[in-house]
């Protein structure tokens, strides 16, 4: 490899090796939407969704007009759903590229098919259901039945599928999701009566998939029964975090371990430089860390600014030699300091592991704990200026 300030690392083995184990576990009926949004959840849309396709994705999912544009540009031509809100001058693009754009108001879907007309086709579109979310889409009332059949009864649209999402899925229990199918199938069964029946209907995302695979474990508090029979997992499931090999909460992990998931990010970088300093000296803005005896401090260049998050200055760890050293001081912009005077042999070159597995004891998840948010934002808050480097041994 040649030099690089900071990496990431994207194996596309892993992807695939994570593809194919949950395609292997949906039932032949449910088709298997690959989530790419966020740049591929910080690995980089286009290679993610190449590789998702080739493996067993039926389809992908973005979260805004831009992201799907992207994939067209990129040669991706499957099936690409916009999850989110594209707002009215972008709605031409979404027609013209192909794009099936979830619709979640009367008006919204007005404006598509004015355009739709202009183009003379037909907008393939997926309806949003609210069942708990509490965020897009139609409420599950009579209201929105409504407006669903006035919906798919416009020649300008083809209403293709239909779908929720879950709210509490990524905790173990799963109460709620057993509330949010009984609406979802109110809506399915209201249509139905009215000769509304969609063919792609979809609710369960990472959290639910992994949900219908579990054990029951009475040892475990709040840990009961799997989803009974799977029914969740209807014709569509969704399925962003646990492709990229990652749980979707630390309180999942313990589900998600039998399946065999790899994570497909690790986050490198070398030493720049390394320096002996006597005790009682401080280390980086603030002097929030002061060495304690003559200690070895190695200089990492990758800061906040790279998306290494700057909460990770108190209780961060970083795995170099085989062992772990913790973070020295302040994170700044551009770079780090980690105390390496218990780690034999580091000098400038050395490559330190900031984001690896679970065996390392540097994973998306420690590191998330650490800073108090979630592995998604980790992986995703990787920035731009960090390159992507993808290994694969295989054509995947």
């Amino acid at each position: 490899m040649e030099y690089q300030r900071a990496w990431a690392e994207i194996n596309l083995d892993n992807l695939a090796h994570n593809v194919k184990v949950i395609r292997g576990c949906l039932p032949s009926g449910t088709a298997l939407m690959g989530i790419v949004k966020a740049d591929g959840y910080g690995h980089g849309a286009v290679r993610v969704a190449a590789t998702m396709l080739r493996n067993g994705a039926d389809s992908l999912g973005v979260a805004i007009c831009e992201e799907g544009l992207q994939l067209r540009e990129a040669g991706i031509s499957g099936s690409i759903l916009v999850m989110g809100f594209t707002p009215e001058p972008l709605v031409a693009s979404v027609v013209r590229n192909n794009l099936t754009q979830t619709i979640f108001s009367l008006e919204g879907a007005k404006t598509l098919s004015k355009i739709a007309a202009r183009h003379n086709t037909r907008a393939v579109i997926h309806i949003k259901i609210d069942t708990g979310m509490s965020r897009l889409g139609f409420l599950p009332n009579k209201d929105s039945i409504d407006a669903i059949c006035a919906i798919a009864e416009d020649p300008n649209l083809f209403v293709q599928g239909i779908y929720s999402h879950c709210a509490t899925s990524d905790q173990l229990d799963h109460g709620f999701i057993f509330e949010q199918e009984a609406r979802f199938n109110w809506v399915l069964e209201e249509l139905g009566q009215r000769g509304l029946n969609i063919m792609q209907r979809h609710l369960a995302n990472s959290g639910a998939v992994a949900q219908t695979l579990r054990k029951e474990d009475s040892r475990i508090p709040g840990y009961s029964a799997p989803l009974c029979g799977g029914s969740i997992l209807k014709d569509v499931a969704r399925v962003g975090i646990l492709l990229y090999g990652l749980p979707p909460s630390s309180e999942m992990a313990g589900v998600c371990a039998p399946l065999g998931l790899k994570p497909v990010m690790r986050l490198m970088a070398q030493v720049s430089s390394v320096k002996r300093l006597s005790a009682g000296v401080g280390v980086s803005y603030g002097h929030i860390y002061k060495t304690e005896r003559e200690s070895i401090i190695a200089v990492i260049p990758i800061g906040y600014a790279d998306g290494y998050p700057r909460r990770l200055s108190r209780g961060g760890r970083v795995l170099i030699n085989g062992q772990l050293a913790p973070i020295a001081g302040a994170i700044c912009m551009d770079q780090c300091m980690i105390d390496v005077t218990d780690v034999p042999g580091i000098t400038a070159g050395n490559i330190a592991v900031l984001l690896g597995n679970k065996d390392e004891q540097v994973c998306a998840d420690d590191l998330a704990d650490i800073v108090g948010t979630i592995s998604y934002e980790v992986v995703c808050g990787i920035g731009k200026r960090v390159p992507r480097v993808y290994v694969s041994s295989f054509n995947t």
